[in-house]
């Protein structure tokens, strides 16, 4: 599968991104650690936990920042890829088209 294949997959049926649990095992394939200094990964770290409450948008602009960042080597797109096609239809935030720019809240 392309890089252009995976982000039309991760797009498709109102995907935003994988729920924390499985979006967390991004940082592993993408060999991550959340410690680096944002700097050093801009754009990369998997919105969860705090992050879990930006915007739709910012959500989906990242997972394509993170297949981005994995197409520049064929062995870890595949390795995202093989992760992404096993994750569960359930195990996705879904939303609809245009997404929010919104924050959500805490409350």
């Amino acid at each position: 599968m392309t890089k252009e294949e995976l982000i039309k997959y991760v797009t498709s049926n109102r995907r935003i991104c994988p729920l924390p649990m499985h979006w967390k095992k991004f940082l592993d394939i993408l060999e991550i650690k959340e410690k680096i200094p944002p700097d050093l990964t801009p754009g990369l770290i998997p919105l969860i936990l705090n992050g879990w409450f930006s915007s739709d948008l910012e959500k989906r602009k990242r997972i394509l920042a993170q297949i981005d960042y994995a197409s520049k080597d064929d062995e870890v797109l595949k390795k995202l890829e093989e992760l992404i096609l096993n994750i569960d239809d359930k195990d996705w935030l879904y939303g609809d088209d245009p997404l929010s720019d919104e924050e959500h809240s805490m409350i």
